[in-house]
């Protein structure tokens, strides 16, 4: 984990920002990794922070610009993920919090997965690594089967 303060950092940066970033080994194949990793239904299943309240399937570019303000809220987050890079990409509009999931092929039946979280939340730093680092175990346990 990578923490700056204001006073290392430009003065825009008066937040801490936190960057954390796991790589490690999982025995299920890349693509069934991907597949696990990129639904946003399973998403709780390894964020125990998280409660999925909706999510709405896109079919090509989603249109960054449109008007929320007729939908019932706004838009928390966005979660994306590109099956050709076995990337998955997220954030919250108009803050630095965000991340990213990264899968590459290991061997047959083994795949690399890294993780990165950047936030520059009023969060408490030790919270999020720990739920940082819970999330690594649990997809750890979920496609590893320990």
């Amino acid at each position: 984990m990578v923490l700056w303060s204001g006073s290392e950092r430009p003065e825009e940066w008066r937040i801490t920002l936190a960057v954390l970033e796991r790589t490690f080994i999982v025995t299920t194949g890349a693509d069934a990794a991907f597949d696990f990793l990129s639904d946003p239904v399973r998403l709780p299943e390894y964020v125990s922070t998280l409660r999925l309240e909706g999510s709405t399937a896109v079919d090509g570019e989603l249109d960054v610009d449109v008007d929320l303000a007729g939908r019932d809220g706004v838009l928390d987050a966005g979660f994306s993920a590109d099956r050709n890079t076995r990337r998955i990409v997220w954030g919250r509009p108009g803050s630095d919090y965000g991340g990213s999931i990264l899968v590459a092929v290991g061997t047959t039946n083994t795949s690399r997965v890294t993780i990165e979280l950047r936030t520059r939340d009023e969060a408490d730093a030790e919270t999020v690594t720990r739920v940082f680092e819970q999330a690594v175990a649990d997809i750890r346990r979920v496609l590893s089967g320990r």
